[in-house]
């Protein structure tokens, strides 16, 4: 008892470590010529709030140090180290503990070959193979820093965490324990089942399995695939497996470049929407637009709101739907149906225009049905029915091949202000050439006809009904031989200026040309094509960059 006397009177004597106490050691030896003491055997000092277990221990008087080695262990309260070496120093208030080192704080459990801990500072860092567990957290890293008086853990060498089916690589950043969230930066590197994520910031809300990227990222599929999501800033709710892209959106699939505002998708449900809407298919070379989209896995299905349009452009040729609503149903087999309601306007290369109530399109079919009164403008030609077929040639898809009018087929072609060919029957098919213009028009079945001939003498007008007709049209879309079978009747007549206005139309004519399409909105969707493109540039600046420093990430 003597000996924990006398090494008790020496600490004593120290002015920063009046608080040491030892409670047990089976053998203290003092040597005077280095001015230390040797405990050995179940070691137990105490030191304020702290308790130092060990096998063996040096303790230097001159400069108020203490080595200490073998079972070490130093508790406080709910706090435990236990490493092989011990070495304490700066008047018992720096700690350097190593060999195999364990802590644990509350539910925090650290491993590393090396810690430091700094009492004043309340700072504590470890060095070499370290390991954090935290509930279902595991953080692995060279270098840490656990700032006690924060409640933060800091790291700054590379970095990597496991949570339930995540792997996050990144170059820095801190966990805070009481918080669950984790706060990642520089080269972060986050690896799923099925797709892997890289950015610069990241917030991992543990508790509430949220995960937030607040600048780029790029999200890329394990498959080996160049498919890749490209954001600014995104959310992934992990439990709910819901996922909000935000603030700006490009999604790389196949062949295919979507691109929006903001994106919800519920991976559950699988159904989701997207603002601000466009679609790019790189290899059929089409858009789809809309200001909202709402899609469907589970239907395989995507409805588009809000001034949807599909357009086709080239260097000289182009194509443009406008609608209120746009679906498209894909199937198994690639194909796909798409379908426009309330058709506004209907552009072929700026020559051909139309609208309808309803369009029609089956990918596995060579032609676009419309239905619901449509309408069709081929300059000073005007064609309506209740069902409108057109088919494309097959080297081009700009090119009209024939245009089919189903019931109420009625053909007007405008001479001027007062005269107006007409012809109505059942059936009508109108064939183009190559160059996208209307040459010929057959129609059957309760044909009506008003043909308006011009003479040096006099104006005829001829007048006629049949079961079929054909009418042939000239360079300038006017006709030039007419063609009138199966019960035909006609007559010529007369006509001048006193020739009453009711007499020179059928009675369902209805020259609608106030209703045509105004062609400015081509220009604004030219613009707005330009606008893409330029963001299109930007943002494959900054995927490359990205994809180039993906090594950073490793």
């Amino acid at each position: 008892m003597k000996y924990c006397f006398l090494f008790f009177f020496l600490l004593l004597n120290q002015a920063y470590s009046e608080n040491v106490q030892i409670f047990h050691a089976d053998l203290i030896q003092k040597n005077d010529h280095n001015n230390s003491i040797s405990l050995i055997g179940n070691v137990h000092f105490k030191y304020k709030k702290y308790h130092l277990f060990c096998d063996e221990a040096i303790y230097h008087k001159k400069n108020n140090r203490l080595y200490g080695h073998g079972n070490v262990q130093l508790e406080s309260e709910k706090n435990k180290i236990i490493s092989k070496k011990i070495y304490i120093e700066d008047n018992f208030s720096h700690f350097k503990l190593s060999g195999g080192v364990v802590l644990s704080v509350g539910k925090i459990k650290l491993i590393a070959d090396t810690i430091n801990y700094d009492l004043r500072k309340k700072l504590l860092k470890a060095v070499n193979n370290v390991v954090v567990f935290f509930k279902k957290l595991k953080l692995t890293t060279n270098m840490l820093e656990y700032d006690f008086n924060r409640k933060k853990i800091f790291y700054k060498m590379n970095s990597i965490i496991y949570y339930d089916d995540y792997v996050v690589h990144s170059k820095e950043g801190f966990f805070s324990p009481d918080e669950e969230k984790a706060e990642l930066k520089n080269g972060i590197k986050l690896i799923s089942k099925n797709y892997t994520v890289y950015a610069d910031i990241l917030e991992y809300f543990f508790k509430k399995n949220k995960i937030n990227f607040n600048d780029s990222a790029l999200i890329t599929q394990n498959d080996n695939s160049d498919n890749f999501i490209y954001v600014k800033k995104a959310l992934f709710f992990i439990q709910k497996k819901i996922f909000l892209l935000e603030k700006y959106i490009s999604i790389h699939y196949n062949e295919k470049i979507i691109k929006g505002k903001y994106l919800f998708f519920d991976e559950k449900k699988k159904y989701g929407f997207i603002r601000n809407f466009l679609l790019e298919d790189l290899k059929k070379k089409y858009f789809l637009m809309g200001g909202y989209g709402k899609f469907d896995f589970n239907n395989n299905s995507l409805i588009l709101k809000k001034n949807p349009k599909i357009v086709r452009i080239s260097k000289k040729n182009s194509f443009l739907i406008y609608s209120d609503i746009l679906k498209m149903n894909f199937k198994k087999n690639s194909s796909y149906l798409i379908q426009a309601f309330s058709v506004e306007s209907f552009f072929l290369n700026e020559s051909i225009q139309g609208k309808s109530s309803v369009l029609n399109y089956e990918s596995s079919n060579d032609y676009i049905q419309f239905d619901g009164n449509p309408i069709f403008w081929f300059q000073n030609q005007q064609i309506t029915g209740k069902s409108i077929y057109i088919s494309f040639q097959e080297k081009d898809e700009y090119f009209l091949k024939t245009i089919k009018i189903i019931k109420n087929a009625f053909y007007i072609e405008k001479i001027n202000s007062k005269e107006f060919n007409q012809v109505e029957g059942d059936l009508m098919i109108g064939f183009f050439n190559e160059k996208n213009i209307l040459e010929k028009i057959s129609i059957q079945g309760n044909i009506n006809s008003i043909i308006f001939l011009s003479s040096k003498e006099n104006k005829l007008m001829n007048k006629s009904s049949c079961g079929m007709l054909s009418l042939y049209l000239d360079i300038e879309k006017k006709i030039r031989n007419i063609s009138c079978a199966e019960q035909a009747y006609s007559e010529l007549i007369p006509i001048s200026e006193k020739t009453p206005n009711e007499f020179l139309f059928l009675s369902k004519f209805y020259w609608k040309e106030k209703e045509k399409p105004n062609a400015y909105k081509n220009f604004l969707v030219d613009k707005e094509i330009e606008k893409y493109r330029k963001e299109n540039h930007l943002e494959q600046e900054e995927i490359e960059k990205i994809k180039q420093n993906k090594t950073k990430f490793l």
